[in-house]
C-alpha cells in the first residue's frame, strides 16, 4: 500500500500525499512530504514508556471540561456526559488522542507505541501512533461525514468495499485492486466514523489491521 490515506470529502483538506475527490468529479492532489505538517498542537506530542495490560480506573482532568473524565480499565477515557443530550450514552469526541490513549492502542494493536501526536491543522481530528522513532505510524481519523459517500467514492476509484463480520460493530473495509487493504471505517452513525490508516512501512498487514479494528470495536461498539 502506498504511504497515504484517502478521504472522500466535499471540500479540499491537506493530508499526507492526500488525494481528494471533489463533488464536481475533479481530482485534486495536495502532496505533503513532511509528517510534521500533519501532527499537531492540539495536544503536545506525548512520549510515554510502554505499559501493557490493564489501566488503573481513575478520574482524569480534561482541558476545557469542569467535570473530570474517567479512565477505564481498558485504558479508554470516557468524557463526561453533556446535559443537553437527552440520553445517557457516552460519545466518542474530537479529542482522539485524549480518548484513545497510547495504552489503549497498544493493547488493541499488540505492539508498542513510541509516541502519539494529534493533528496540527484546525478542523482535522486525528491522532498518529508512531511505532518507532521514524515516521512509521497507524492513524485514527475522526470525521462527521457521510459513510455512504465514502463508500461510493472508493467504489468509483475501483476499490472493493465490504462489511467485515470479524469486526463487532458497523464497519466498512476497503480493498485496493491489488488485494491490499486501503482503509477501515468504524461507523457510529450515518455521518460519524473513525477510519484507520497506516504508512506502507508500518509493517502492519491487512490481517493485523482488521484484528486491530476488531479489538477496538469490542471496546467502543456501545459508544455513539
Amino acid at each position: 500500500m502506498k504511504n497515504n490515506f484517502i478521504l472522500f470529502l466535499p471540500i479540499a483538506i491537506i493530508g499526507v500525499g492526500l488525494v481528494i475527490f471533489l463533488n464536481n468529479g475533479k481530482i485534486k492532489k495536495e502532496p505533503v512530504n513532511n509528517i510534521n505538517q500533519v501532527v499537531s498542537q492540539q495536544t503536545p506530542i506525548t512520549e510515554i514508556p510502554q505499559k501493557n495490560g490493564k489501566c488503573k480506573p481513575e478520574a482524569v482532568t480534561l482541558e476545557g471540561y469542569g467535570d473530570k473524565g474517567k479512565k477505564l480499565e481498558n485504558c479508554f477515557v470516557e468524557y463526561p456526559g453533556e446535559p443537553t443530550r437527552q440520553d445517557k450514552s457516552y460519545y466518542v469526541l474530537e479529542d482522539i488522542c485524549g480518548q484513545f490513549t497510547k495504552e489503549f492502542v497498544e493493547n488493541a494493536l499488540g505492539k508498542s507505541i513510541a509516541k502519539i501526536a494529534p493533528s496540527k491543522i484546525d478542523g482535522l481530528f486525528n491522532c498518529s501512533y508512531f511505532l518507532n522513532d521514524k515516521d512509521d505510524y497507524v492513524m485514527l481519523v475522526f470525521e462527521y461525514l457521510s459513510i455512504a459517500n465514502q463508500k461510493k467514492g472508493h467504489e468509483m476509484a475501483g476499490r472493493k468495499t465490504e462489511e467485515s463480520t470479524k469486526i463487532p460493530m458497523r464497519n466498512l473495509v476497503v480493498w485496493q485492486s491489488d488485494g491490499l487493504l486501503n482503509s477501515i471505517y468504524l461507523v457510529f452513525d450515518d455521518k460519524k466514523f473513525i477510519s484507520i490508516e497506516r504508512t506502507s512501512t508500518s509493517g502492519l498487514t491487512s490481517d493485523k489491521l482488521i484484528n486491530f479494528a476488531a479489538n477496538m470495536a469490542k471496546e467502543i461498539k456501545n459508544y455513539k
